[in-house]
């Protein structure tokens, strides 16, 4: 009988090590498309490298699909400090570059290329397959072309994607 209740432990415990093990997504990267940005007529898609638990780098590349958009094209190198639980998810705070070009703010008919520093917030929602969803809201100084362009850009999604 102590036997069995011996045995019977130990597989128990076994059997809860190794779930424990398979839980969360072990992947370094991440594709993600940026689906509000697309529905507004510029369609985005990022790559993200996770470094660390708590950290990743990523860029960003969006195209305008809408003639009535100002923006024309964007490239946003990002760096992320995540506070979630699971690795490099939940709450997370951004701070990026953007280089871009715009329409003139004096000449509808002249593009400009911009760029400057921004920040921002946002979450990332991991499920244990690795499928990604994302919220972030943020703004950015513009420093280069200032007299002909917007002083500040936006930065916002709603992104979903996946870590492999």
């Amino acid at each position: 009988m102590k036997n069995m209740i011996l045995i019977s432990a130990l597989l128990i415990s076994v059997t809860m090590y190794s779930q424990e093990d398979k839980v969360g997504v072990s992947g370094k990267n991440e594709i993600k498309v940026n689906g509000l940005n697309t529905i507004l007529g510029f369609p985005e898609i990022s790559y993200e490298r996770i470094l660390n638990d708590e950290s990743g780098l990523g860029f960003s590349i969006g195209f305008s699909a809408d003639d009535s958009i100002d923006y024309k094209f964007g490239v946003t190198p990002y760096y992320r400090f995540y506070f979630g639980k699971k690795r490099a998810a939940g709450m997370f705070l951004e701070s990026s570059f953007s280089l871009f070009s715009a329409e003139s703010d004096k000449n509808k008919n002249e593009n400009l290329f911009g760029g400057g520093f921004g920040i921002g917030i946002g979450g990332k929602f991991l499920t244990n397959n690795g499928w990604i969803g994302e919220l972030v809201v943020g703004a950015g100084r513009n420093f280069i072309n200032d007299d002909g362009l917007d002083d500040a850009y936006p930065r916002i999604g709603i992104s979903l994607g996946k870590r492999f």
